[in-house]
């Protein structure tokens, strides 16, 4: 292993004698003397940091600790891009019209067969989109369309089931129109 003598950090650069400074600013590591390749090896020994736990994405939501919340978990992470894509109307999202769903306008038709086709190619699409960017898979396993009717109000009720990575969850979310 080559080591540059000046990409060390100065606690142990002061430790190397002059002499050996001033030769040369490249060594092999076996040139150095047993105790300033020790200090090397230490020196590279700490630079090496594994993260065990790193996180899919942050919400934009600041936590108690003045951070962002991190989503760790890949279900977690799912049902937070499916009730974002849900809620997000094509044509909503700024200088890309292309971003969003049409779930909020399909699940008013009266045809159930029509409704049903169009909602199984919207969220296909979904969900697909979802699977690419985590790598991960991810599938529908069902979905459940119902309609409550109050004195003014419409409300649909969509309950998803999806298989993602292995681990059956479901998605519950409701449209007051």
């Amino acid at each position: 292993m080559i080591i540059n003598l000046d990409s060390l950090p100065l606690e142990i650069y002061n430790k190397i004698p002059i002499n050996i400074k001033t030769y040369k600013k490249e060594y092999e590591l076996s040139e150095l003397p047993k105790n300033i390749q020790q200090l090397v090896k230490g020196f590279n020994k700490e630079k090496t940091i594994k993260y065990e736990d790193s996180p899919y994405e942050f919400e934009p939501v600041i936590s108690k600790f003045g951070d962002f919340n991190t989503i760790s978990n890949l279900r977690e992470l799912v049902l937070k891009y499916a009730m974002n894509y849900l809620y997000t109307l094509k044509g909503e999202y700024p200088f890309n019209g292309s971003i969003g769903s049409d779930v909020k306008k399909f699940i008013q038709k009266k045809d159930t067969t029509i409704q049903r086709l169009y909602l199984t190619e919207e969220l296909s699409n979904m969900v697909s989109s979802f699977g690419t960017s985590v790598d991960k898979s991810i599938k529908i396993q069902d979905f459940k369309v119902s309609r409550t009717t109050n004195t003014n109000i419409v409300e649909y009720n969509l309950i998803l089931s999806l298989i993602v990575d292995g681990e059956s969850t479901n998605f519950k979310t409701s449209f007051v129109l």
